[in-house]
């Protein structure tokens, strides 16, 4: 009895170092394959691209009531677009017990908070507006007392902006609001899906961001 007890074991643990070694033999072949077809890839590179292949097969892309575009790059902008749609309009009923009409109006009081008396056109070219809607934003801000403007020193012609207190009251409800908003629409994912989706979106952010401000000036 001892022994049968005893060469059930080890084929247990035979069986699941097999399994584990296959494992492990499989994933070293696919990484082998991603190597030789992308020589200059990183270790990173090929975790995301085995991830990315992984969510295909569990799942078929597409978009509710609309069609999908016939290119990923374009997928990728659409379903970008989209989610920022459908939080923005979450976000808009949310803010309307802190005095806030619109999004843009939540982003240019941030703006203003975190910066040390900024001109109008800082605030305006920050959040990537044209300069007739962006004072159109301001003038909103400033007409429900949110914001002050005030003198330059140094050019007379020059608004600098300042919160006001009932400003500064008004975006601590608004980020209260935004958490239950954002778990609302990205309760879903986990921390490490949500940082990887940071990690590659951000620096396109931020070339886009610097292409747009040196456009600006020509």
């Amino acid at each position: 009895m001892i022994k049968l007890k005893s060469l059930m074991l080890f084929n247990f643990s035979f069986t699941s170092t097999m399994i584990y070694m296959n494992k492990t033999v499989e994933l070293l072949n696919l990484w082998a394959k991603y190597e030789e077809e992308n020589p200059k890839a990183e270790l990173s590179q090929f975790c995301q691209a085995y991830l990315v292949n992984q969510e295909k097969n569990k799942q078929k892309t597409g978009f509710w009531q609309s069609p999908v575009p016939p290119d990923s790059v374009s997928m990728l902008t659409k379903l970008v677009g989209r989610i920022v749609k459908l939080h923005s309009i979450y976000s808009v009923v949310a803010f309307k017990d802190c005095g806030i009409s619109s999004f843009d109006e939540f982003l240019y009081l941030n703006s203003i908070a975190n910066s040390s008396n900024p001109k109008k056109t800082d605030v305006i070219w920050a959040n990537f507006n044209e300069l007739s809607s962006g004072l159109l934003i301001l003038d909103r801000l400033k007409k429900a007392n949110l914001i002050v403007e005030q003198g330059d020193e140094l050019d007379k012609r020059t608004k600098r902006l300042e919160i006001t207190k009932e400003g500064a009251s008004a975006l601590k409800d608004c980020y209260q609001k935004l958490t239950e908003v954002n778990e609302t629409c990205f309760g879903g994912l986990a921390e490490e899906q949500v940082q990887l989706c940071i990690q590659v979106l951000q620096p396109v952010e931020a070339s886009l961001a610097r292409q747009w401000l040196e456009d600006k000036k020509k």
